[in-house]
């Protein structure tokens, strides 16, 4: 018996990548499957009836995050390459002064995030906030909300009561959403009459793909600009910096030609990882993500013993995929260890813009949660 594979040593290439023949594979088997090294060495695997070489395998998968840096982000240099210079000179001038952004901007910006938005395969949008939730013990990715949408909206040019729809992101859905915030906690605010609430896209924190949809940062307030959320709280105490901050160079004669003052901000998250199947044993876990039974370890944390020491291979290979997608969303995730505690670990990023950087700490707990639910574990936010 024949069959259409290679048997070979384990090779130790840097990187791979892998593609089908264009007719049947090397060895004459039509399912074989040619792994090409980026050195030029070739291998043949998985015909059918055959062995794979799982080392090989696993090596072709392997995508270096390295080169796939914010390849889901709309940042800066993504904008400036998709909208027309006039739109983006006034956007990032905009950002400075504080003022609106004009609707054939609006337009302008809206067409190139769905053109862009598409073509990573997203088929929704959703604006995303990030309300107070005040007492209900929220942690880790309940700390964000969203309402997806598709990307499509109604031909309002056609004169047919029945109006057929296309695909598209309309310039008013992009900045400004409504929603119902009648429960969510704001002051007293409940009547019926006053249950709405708006979302407004944050144009300091760009929008990025995750899931197939367009996720847009946003503030979340009432109809008459109650707040809602953690996030415009931030925003107005950024223009007080900026507004008074100003004011102080220009008294102390320092940096005249300033015409901004950002905030930055560096957060780090210190997590614990159990396995699924027992952190569901754990009702207190379960329910305040925390422990409130039991007793400590007898080794606790006295000897430092699990403090910057390998990680086990399942939370390593945990913190790696959470640090690529991180890095293809943007967020450049730097550092990731050990901590003190048996069962705690930490990974965080290189510092940037304050509103950017809070909404990237949320993003990478619910990156963490739904990554370790892949790998059959949990991720405990509480220190």
């Amino acid at each position: 018996m024949v069959f259409g594979f290679t048997l070979c040593a384990a090779p130790t290439h840097e990187t791979s990548q892998e593609y089908w023949p264009s007719c049947i594979g090397r060895e004459g088997h039509p399912n074989s499957k040619v792994v090409q090294y980026v050195d030029g060495d070739t291998e043949v695997v998985g015909a059918e009836g055959g062995m794979k070489n799982p080392a090989a395998v696993a090596q072709a998968k392997w995508v270096d995050p390295l080169k796939e840096l914010s390849s889901l982000i709309f940042d800066d240099r993504t904008m400036k390459s998709r909208v027309p210079s006039a739109v983006y000179a006034r956007f990032k001038d905009n950002l400075i002064t504080g003022a609106p952004t004009s609707e054939d901007d609006q337009k302008a910006l809206a067409a190139a995030l769905f053109k862009w938005a598409r073509e990573l395969g997203a088929v929704c949008f959703a604006h995303w906030f990030f309300p107070s939730r005040s007492g209900g013990g929220s942690y880790g990715s309940m700390c964000g909300a969203c309402k997806m949408d598709v990307l499509v909206d109604l031909d309002w040019s056609s004169a047919q009561p029945n109006k057929p729809f296309l695909a598209t992101l309309p310039h008013e859905r992009l900045f400004v959403g409504e929603t119902d915030g009648s429960s969510f906690p704001n002051g007293g605010l409940r009547a019926t009459h006053t249950a709405a609430a708006f979302t407004t896209w944050d144009r300091s924190s760009p929008c990025f793909v995750l899931d197939k949809v367009l996720r847009i940062p946003c503030a979340f307030v009432t109809h008459l600009g109650h707040c809602l959320d953690e996030k415009t709280p931030l925003l107005r105490s950024n223009d007080a910096l900026n507004r008074q901050g100003l004011r102080l160079l220009k008294n102390i004669k320092i940096c005249a030609g300033t015409k901004a003052i950002h905030s930055f901000l560096g957060w780090e998250q210190e997590f614990f990882v159990v396995k699924a199947d027992l952190y569901r044993k754990r009702p207190d876990l379960v329910n305040c993500g925390r422990t409130l039974i039991g007793k400590l370890p007898s080794r606790h944390q006295q000897g430092e013993l699990n403090y910057f020491a390998p990680p086990p291979a399942s939370v390593s290979d945990l913190m790696t995929n959470v640090q690529a997608l991180m890095l293809k969303l943007g967020v450049p995730v730097a550092v990731l260890h050990n901590e003190v505690a048996p069962g705690q670990h930490e990974m965080s990023p290189i510092y940037c813009q304050s509103t950017w950087s809070a909404d990237n700490n949320v993003l990478f707990m619910e990156v963490l949660e739904r990554e370790a639910e892949k790998l059959g574990l949990h991720a405990l936010m509480h220190e």
